[in-house]
């Protein structure tokens, strides 16, 4: 018998499982269940049966016990076990099964199998030992003093970071699930910080760092299984999960850690992460017109969560941190060898460590070069022997590469390994796990990788480098990273070689950008044999490219569609079974349609959900789309089940793509319930899509130093405008729950629901209620209810009166500024930009600095650059510069392009040298676009050679470019068509 669509989802999953877990023997399985007691009779038949979805397990604990076992096998093979979800996936195959044998299905609930119970990862907070925050948890190690210390880790002095951070880890302590980032330089004490905060969760709760196989693997793994209630996750280094050195796995990871947050209705989790600014930057950066959109779900993820670590200790931190010295002589050395307030920095060994790196061998520093360039152009994090012993001879000279040992490598590493002032080395040694895949090999410093990301940024690595990551790096993300480096930089030989490398490995992505390298060269060839590599290996955004060309050739179009299917292209199956169910191969269509419900793809499975539907088989469809599981197909399932499924079915999927991000079939089941006349079901509705909206409120704001409540430089009058202070998509539900009580009730009777709303801190609702208030004529009750807020702290209630006070200019200046400091004091950010701009005016200058760096340190950066800007356009262009040069590193750089970019000519030329003296990356090409204005063409090309080396391609394609034509040795033609050798000289063709 043919089976249904609910029986071949749920032998996708077992199928997929066994696969996870090695394809075990099928006697192997019979043979653990006889181990079972009591024992569980299984046959080699009936598994067989099960996994090819020919049949559907009938016995709770036969298909309890062999999910068990092979999730177990799956985990230990690094892999992840089974979904969350089997179990209904498999309650509904056996009602399928039943309907289609002609029984009565099931009552709700009857016979439905327990869930596997959500692994426990992780060990309890309160057991945790101070001596394994710098094995287990990668918190710097101090460095070591002669004097007795009071413990492993220094005395913590606490920082304003912390009080935000704090805040967050109290919020998930009270149950509300809640996600922060600490973005700072290396060494800033992001990562004690972290481990202060979660020594104050409460007994119960257990910290976890996933780490093996990979640490993206295993998040990805774990997020697939479930996360166990009061679980912190720990996240150093965040862009290992979510960013480029995560591949294909990172947006996956993104969206579950969303999902996560907001669907932890078990209990509640907490997600700890930290980031270098720069990572952050890439992460949250918007997309670019006509290019991918590589961190879309990263960066819906990290909005709002970001909480700032300044480089250096404040002036009150210095005072606390002398305070605390006194107990501990570690920060007491600290304290008396740093001038500038980078306390954490030399804790962690970070003068120590440079000044053994400025005393190595040529070998010794090639190794470190080489090391260093892995990880600031690829991610590479874990560098193999191989790789070191072929990149790092292209690092010396040809006098240091003859004075070489026999064991150069061996010596070399052995130095770089010792220990100084108690701090690990540059390089440490990670021991091989053959368990999970991990190779032997070593890990650069923290403080070092970021010293080359300064040091070094201007330099181009030799060909032994590219040579090495083609030959001894296997994970084909990062091989397609140094692709992506090396074509920055004009080496696109090389970069072709990685991304065929790449490709070669399974990175799809690097297939697109190899397609694109040759098309640009006009090598139709080459990329017509990338495209059919890449669609055979599953692309098909290639394949429909592909098929457009096709259009005329039906033959080769089929021929290619029937390769890329029988190779696993999940768009290709598709395509081929609408077409053979077009004519009229209906058997052969039904094979092809299994494999792509097999598929993980939510597009293809929502494509394939619209056939399934088209063909009449309904209940196939909703199957698909609970397959596929994103928040499209959630809606689309919601609303093929409320054409016809029970209103209880109908209820319960709207609330599921709710809750999964898709509002519309919630909203319209409401005011459906309203149309009937029943407005207690609608209200109810209402009140639920509220209940969610404002934890989702709560959730954005938990890691929120300052408050905008602005968007744009609008003027502000009395009040602010509503869509302002609350996202347009989260407003209905409360809309029409005030709209359906005050047309039931009367016209005031909404008022309750904004109150209360209100006194919990939506602003939006405290707005809406006072609007009311004024256009009933009750005047005096809204100025109660909002001397009521302001005097229980509400930020929104007092911002509004700092502002009335400014605006009407009525109120004695000291009262103003009263109200102000309260405002920011409660986190108003425009409170801290009127603060700041009033000093400024009075001649307070280092007053309105202070201002504005508090802001920025927060994450709030409109006041500094409001000033920065200010100044500039006074003709304080010294200050303006001064000003941005104390701005944190990913703020600074930004600023000072800006006001680059507004310089004249002989304003600008100091600025640019001073920015390329810092490392500024977009400095070189602003030098060379003047330098050739000027006149001065050999140093504009010394330049662009330089922005090029340093990954910006541009500069140099601009001035090749205009030197084209004037080109008697075709050197800028030879460049623009071959690009650069590893050594900077125009390439052959190749």
């Amino acid at each position: 018998m043919e089976q249904g669509a609910a029986v071949r989802a749920f032998a996708g999953v077992l199928k997929g499982l066994y696969e996870r877990a090695g394809s075990p023997t099928l006697s192997a399985l019979v043979r653990e269940g006889l181990r079972q007691r009591p024992p569980i009779s299984l046959t080699r038949s009936s598994l067989s049966e099960w996994l090819a979805g020919r049949s559907v397990p009938s016995q709770e604990r036969a298909v309890r016990f062999l999910v068990a076992h092979l999730s177990e096998q799956a985990r230990l093979a690094g892999r992840a076990g089974a979904p969350a979800g089997w179990g209904k996936l498999w309650d509904g195959a056996v009602q399928e099964r039943r309907q289609r044998r002609g029984g009565r299905p099931s009552p709700p609930g009857a016979g439905s199998v327990p869930e596997v119970q959500v692994p426990v990862r992780g060990r309890f907070v309160a057991e945790l030992p101070e001596e394994e925050a710098f094995s287990e948890w990668e918190v710097h190690r101090p460095v070591d003093v002669a004097a007795a210390v009071p413990g492993a880790l220094p005395l913590y002095v606490r920082r304003a970071h912390d009080e935000t951070l704090r805040s967050v880890v109290q919020q998930a302590a009270a149950g509300t699930s809640q996600m922060v980032v600490l973005v700072g330089e290396s060494s800033s004490g992001k990562t004690r910080a972290c481990w202060e905060a979660v020594a104050e969760l409460p007994a119960g709760w257990r910290l976890w760092h996933p780490l093996d196989p990979s640490p993206a693997q295993a998040l990805a793994n774990a997020l697939q299984e479930g996360i166990a209630p009061r679980t912190a996750i720990w996240l150093n280094e965040l862009q290992q999960y979510v960013g480029e050195q995560a591949g294909a796995l990172a947006e996956a990871v993104a969206t579950g850690l969303r999902e996560l947050l907001h669907r932890s209705t078990s209990g509640p989790v907490l997600v700890l992460g930290t980031l270098w600014p720069e990572f952050w930057s890439t992460l949250t950066a918007a997309r670019l017109p006509g290019q991918p959109d590589a961190h879309e779900q990263a960066r819906t993820l990290l909005e709002g969560r970001a909480v700032h670590v300044p480089a250096w200790f404040g002036a009150q931190e210095l005072e606390d941190a002398r305070t605390v010295g006194g107990h501990d002589p570690r920060l007491a050395d600290a304290l008396a060898h740093t001038a500038d307030g980078r306390i954490t920095q030399y804790m962690a060994g970070a003068p120590a460590l440079l000044e053994r790196y400025r005393a190595a061998s040529p070998a010794v520093r090639a190794v470190i070069g080489t090391a260093m360039d892995a990880g600031r152009l690829g991610g590479v994090t874990l560098v193999t022997r191989e790789f070191l012993q072929t990149a790092a001879e292209g690092y010396l000279s040809d006098d240091a590469y003859d004075a070489l040992g026999e064991d150069w490598l061996e010596e070399a590493l052995a130095y770089t390994q010792q220990p100084s002032k108690g701090v690990r080395g540059l390089l440490s040694r990670v021991r091989a796990r053959p368990a999970v895949g991990r190779p032997d090999g070593w890990r650069l410093a923290d403080y070092m990788d970021y010293v080359g990301r300064t040091e070094r940024r201007y330099c181009a690595p030799p060909a032994s480098f590219w040579q090495a990551a083609r030959d001894h790096i296997s994970e084909p993300h990062l091989v397609r990273a140094l692709g992506q480096a090396a074509e920055a930089r004009w080496r696109d030989a090389d970069a072709a070689g990685l991304y065929q490398r790449a490709l070669d490995l399974g990175d799809l992505r690097a297939g697109q950008y190899l397609i694109w390298l040759w098309q640009e060269r006009q090598r139709a060839g080459e990329a017509r044999r990338v495209q059919e590599q890449a669609v055979l290996a599953g692309d098909g955004e290639v394949l429909q490219e592909l098929l457009e060309e096709l259009l005329e050739q039906e033959q080769q179009a089929e021929q290619l569609v029937r390769r890329a299917a029988g190779h696993g292209n999940a768009t290709a199956q598709l395509y081929l079974a609408r077409a053979l169910m077009e004519d009229g191969e209906t058997e052969e269509a039904a094979g092809w349609y299994a494999e792509v419900a097999r598929c993980g793809d939510p597009d293809i499975l929502r494509a394939y959900a619209e056939d399934l539907h088209d063909q009449g088989d309904v209940d196939g469809a909703r199957a698909a789309l609970r397959a596929a599981d994103d928040h499209h197909a959630l809606g689309e399932l919601a609303a093929l089940v409320a054409v016809s499924g029970p209103v209880e079915e109908v209820e319960e999927t709207a609330r599921e793509a709710f809750a999964a991000g898709e509002p519309g079939p919630l909203k319209r089941l409401a005011e459906q319930a309203e149309a009937d006349g029943r407005s207690e079901d609608a209200a109810r509705v209402y009140r639920d899509a509220i209940a969610v909206f404002e934890r989702r409120q709560r959730q954005r704001a938990a890691g929120v130093d300052l408050i905008d409540f602005e968007a744009g430089a609008r003027p502000l009058r009395a009040f602010l405008s509503p869509g302002l202070l609350m996202p347009p998509g989260e407003t209905w539900a409360l809309r029409q729950l005030v709209a359906l009580l005050d047309g039931a009730q009367g016209p005031a009777a909404g008022d309750g629901v904004l109150r209360e709303l209100g006194e919990a801190g939506n602003a939006w609702a405290l707005e809406r209620l006072l609007r009311r208030l004024r256009e009933r004529g009750q005047d005096q009750d809204a100025e109660v209810l909002l001397e009521g807020e302001a005097s229980r702290g509400n930020p929104w209630a007092l911002w509004i009166q700092a502002h009335r006070a400014m605006d009407e200019g009525q109120v004695a200046d000291e009262v103003c500024q009263g109200l102000l400091e309260r405002a920011a004091a409660a986190g108003v950010g425009q409170a801290v930009t009127a603060l700041m701009s009033r000093a400024e005016h009075a001649g307070l200058t280092g007053e309105a600095d202070q201002w504005a760096l508090h802001a920025a340190a927060r994450g709030y950066t409109t006041p500094l650059w409001d000033l920065v800007h200010g100044r500039e356009q006074a003709g304080r262009l010294e200050d303006a510069e001064q000003l941005a040069w104390r701005a944190a590193d990913g703020q600074r750089s930004w600023m000072l392009r800006r006001l680059a970019q507004r310089r004249s000519s002989e304003q600008v030329m100091p600025l640019l040298r001073r920015a390329y003296d810092a490392s500024l990356g977009w400095a070189p090409r602003l030098l060379a676009e003047q330098l050739e204005a000027a006149g001065e063409f050999a140093q504009a090309e010394h330049f662009a050679r330089l922005a090029a080396d340093a990954g910006d391609r541009q500069a140099l394609e601009d001035l090749a470019a205009r030197r084209k034509d004037d080109d008697p040795d075709w050197q800028w033609q030879t460049i623009l068509a071959n690009g650069l050798t590893a050594e900077g000289t125009p390439a052959a063709a190749w």
